[in-house]
């Protein structure tokens, strides 16, 4: 079966105006109903990484364990690195993924997390399918 292709457009882009406020983003305030599950061991995908503040506070909440934060658009991932190096993390990576077909095996994490994510794609409940 052929791999769909992503037919949505990220209408916002990743102008300054909405990294700062993608930026202001903290797992606290965009994922609060998740952090009292978290497990220092646990491996976490964060779909839609964007500028990666989200990433690094998980990162920061599993400190014996890996975060994996993905975002379509390759751009953005130099400032999701970037926020990681500057807090001194070493269990998180980055890379240029496709929601509808992510590159892991089955229950490679033990969370995956995404914030703003479904209203962006193409088709969001082969997103949720892939996701799971």
């Amino acid at each position: 079966m052929p791999k769909p292709q992503e037919t949505a457009v990220y209408t916002h882009g990743h102008h300054e105006s909405v990294l700062r406020s993608h930026t202001w983003r903290t797992a606290a305030n965009s994922a609060a109903y998740l952090l009292g599950s978290l497990k220092p061991h646990m491996k976490i995908l964060d779909i839609g990484c964007g500028p990666g503040t989200i990433t690094a506070d998980l990162a920061e909440l599993v400190p014996d364990g890996q975060v994996t934060g993905v975002d379509h658009a390759p751009g953005i991932l130099d400032r999701a690195r970037a926020t990681a190096t500057e807090r001194g993390l070493r269990n998180v990576e980055f890379g240029v993924a496709d929601v509808h077909a992510l590159d892991f095996p089955d229950d490679t994490f033990c969370v995956v997390h995404a914030h703003q994510v479904l209203q962006h794609v193409g088709d969001p409940v082969q997103a949720l399918r892939e996701m799971r």
